[in-house]
């Protein structure tokens, strides 16, 4: 039985451990909702029951900051309660989809997404009013 040199041990080990980072971070980057088309994106506000107009989205380039504020941070905590963390996504870009909703009482309120490689890493339901309200994307219960 031949044994193996340190040098070869090292290189299969170093390789071995770029391919589990490399996998590790395609599937940190994604939590599966794919919403690539207007179409998804409508369909999943939907699902919300959130009725939308017929206006399209504003859309929007956003880069996730790479260190978050205070104000950042809750806004997380906001993403975290729906089951999304923009943590993993610091420093990248990102684009944001705002949709004007309409069965509000309030004319005020905007749904946004935020997609990050055709997928969704997080968003909001809205007010812009300054006494306005503001939660995750949760759908309602029954």
């Amino acid at each position: 039985m031949k044994m193996l040199s340190r040098k070869s041990i090292f290189l299969t080990l170093l390789a071995a451990a770029i391919l589990l980072f490399a996998l590790l971070m395609i599937a940190g980057k994604s939590n599966g909702i794919n919403l690539d088309t207007e179409e998804k994106r409508r369909e999943y506000i939907a699902g919300l029951e959130i009725t939308l107009s017929d206006k399209p989205p504003v859309v929007q380039n956003i880069i996730i900051p790479s260190e978050f504020s205070e104000v950042y941070e809750r806004y997380n905590e906001v993403q975290k309660s729906a089951g999304f963390d923009l943590w993993k996504y610091r420093g990248e870009l990102a684009v944001q989809y705002s949709y004007e909703a309409v069965n509000f009482p309030d004319d005020t309120v905007r749904v946004n997404l935020i997609l990050y490689k055709g997928y969704l890493i997080g968003g909001d339901v809205g007010s812009t009013r300054l006494d306005g309200f503001m939660t995750g994307l949760v759908p309602k219960k029954d």
